[in-house]
């Protein structure tokens, strides 16, 4: 049966072991139940700044195998110009437990291995060049993929129903753009829409059924990556007065660098 139990602190009344096991387990079980069908990946916050040397994280939500992990403080993680490519990732490390807690906890750090083991999850990428800037403002879509100089999350994957997908960030980032096109198909101005209101990740069936539409891929498991590059060639053909899916032939999508 459904059922909530709300402890009363009443004067007078003893303190029971129940009543607090009910303060401990109901902002869990809410939790689990609410995100249970979610994949792995960043449920919420852990934006990234680039200040003084340093990458930081700000205060997050995670999820990995059914675990969720709270970033209760910003993390700082100094960089250097190395002219190589620089991956930051959050390693999930084994539960361990003692006679008060049972530990779930991790570790970050940033390293020249793109390889990401089954515990690991990338937070951004970027390649600096000795004597240039890491910058965190892009200036538009198109810049989220430059390859020098400028932090990369387009590869992180972010909890969503089903599958990880992108940043939401990116997508909303996407949406403003597509709107101030001339749009004239319900597809685009309700796609367009949906990115820039939502606050949680997008599902990626829903942003692949877009792009089935515009540009006639088939339907399969994308990457973050493939994904991007599909929205930027429908951002293109939109800024460049296509209508409709008349790219619907092409059906690949292109990598630009901008250096």
């Amino acid at each position: 049966m459904f059922e909530n139990n709300y402890p009363l602190f009443n004067s007078g009344r003893l303190l029971k072991i129940d009543m607090l096991e009910e303060l401990r387990d109901f902002p869990r079980e809410f939790l689990d139940a609410r995100l249970k069908e979610y994949s792995n990946g960043v449920i919420s916050g852990c934006d990234i700044e680039v200040i003084d040397g340093f990458i930081t994280i700000n205060k997050g939500i995670m999820k990995h195998q059914d675990t969720l992990y709270l970033l209760k403080k910003e993390n700082k993680i100094q960089y250097e110009c190395n002219n190589k490519l620089m991956i930051l990732k959050v390693k999930f490390l084994p539960s361990v437990e003692d006679k008060d807690f049972r530990k779930n906890s991790t570790e970050i750090n940033l390293n020249e291995n793109f390889a990401l083991e089954n515990n690991e999850i990338e937070i951004c990428r970027f390649k600096l060049r000795i004597g240039a800037k890491l910058r965190i403002n892009h200036v538009d879509f198109n810049d989220l993929c430059t390859e020098y100089d400028t932090v990369n999350t387009i590869y992180s994957p972010y909890a969503a129903y089903g599958e990880s997908s992108l940043n939401p960030e990116i997508l909303r980032r996407f949406g403003r753009e597509l709107l101030q096109c001339n749009l004239s198909e319900a597809w685009d101005i309700s796609f367009g829409m949906t990115c820039v209101q939502s606050k949680e990740a997008i599902q990626k069936e829903i942003i692949v059924s877009y792009l089935v539409y515009k540009l006639n891929v088939e339907i399969k498991d994308y990457s973050n990556e493939e994904v991007y590059y599909y929205l930027l060639e429908v951002l293109d053909s939109a800024k460049n007065g296509a209508r409709g899916n008349s790219h619907k032939e092409s059906g690949r999508y292109k990598k630009i660098l901008i250096d």
